[in-house]
C-alpha cells in the first residue's frame, strides 16, 4: 500500500511538472523576483586601460632596445672573429668574448621577458582587485545583489586570455541582465590618479 502511495505521488509530481513545462511553450525561465542580477566584462575593462597599453609598449620598446644593443655588440665582435686566423691565440681570445656575449645576450633576453611576464602579472591582480571594489559599489548604487563576469571569447586580442576565460567562465547567457561594464570602467577611471 506504502509503496503504491509513492508511485501515485511520484508520478502525479511528473504530471504537474510535464504540464506545468508546457503550458510555459518553453519560454526562457524567469529570474527569481525581487533578486537583481548584473554583468560585467572585466577582461574587456583590463583590455581597455590605454594607460596599461602605453606603458607595455613602452617596457617592450625599452626592452628590444637593449637587446638591440647587445646584439651590434655581438656582430661587431663576429667581423672581428672573421678577420682573424682561426690557429691564432687572438682568435681564440675573440671566440671566447664573442660565445660570452651572446650568453648574455640570451640571458638578458629571458630575463627582460620574465620582467615584463611578472610586471603584466602584478598589474592584473592590482586592477582585477580594483575592478571588484569598482563593481561593488556600482552594485550598491543600482541595487543589485549579484554581479556576475562574462567576457566573449571572440572579442580577446590573445588567444591565452580567450583560452583562460573559455575555461574559467561559468556564465554562458545573461539575457535581460542589466551589463554595467561602462559604469565600472567609468568609476575606474575617476577614481585613478
Amino acid at each position: 500500500m506504502k509503496t503504491a502511495t509513492v508511485a501515485l505521488s511520484c508520478f502525479t509530481g511528473v504530471v504537474v511538472s510535464l504540464a506545468a513545462a508546457s503550458v510555459g511553450g518553453g519560454k526562457a525561465a524567469t529570474p527569481t523576483p525581487g533578486i537583481q542580477i548584473g554583468i560585467v566584462r572585466a577582461v574587456e575593462i583590463l583590455q581597455n586601460d590605454r594607460k596599461h597599453t602605453e606603458e607595455v609598449i613602452a617596457d617592450r620598446k625599452k626592452a628590444r632596445a637593449e637587446l638591440d644593443a647587445l646584439a651590434k655588440e655581438i656582430n661587431a665582435e663576429e667581423g672581428e672573429l672573421a678577420t682573424l686566423k682561426t690557429t691564432s691565440i687572438d682568435y681564440l681570445k675573440q671566440a671566447e668574448a664573442v660565445t660570452e656575449k651572446t650568453a648574455r645576450f640570451n640571458a638578458h633576453k629571458e630575463f627582460l621577458q620574465r620582467q615584463l611576464l611578472l610586471k603584466e602579472q602584478q598589474w592584473t591582480q592590482k586592477m582585477y582587485g580594483q575592478i571588484v571594489r569598482a563593481t561593488r559599489e556600482v552594485a550598491v548604487e543600482k541595487g543589485l545583489a549579484l554581479v556576475l563576469v562574462q567576457d566573449d571569447p571572440n572579442s580577446l586580442t590573445q588567444p591565452e586570455a580567450a583560452s583562460a576565460v573559455m575555461a574559467t567562465q561559468k556564465v554562458l547567457y545573461s539575457g535581460g541582465c542589466p551589463d554595467i561594464t561602462q559604469e565600472v570602467q567609468a568609476k575606474l577611471s575617476t577614481a585613478k590618479p
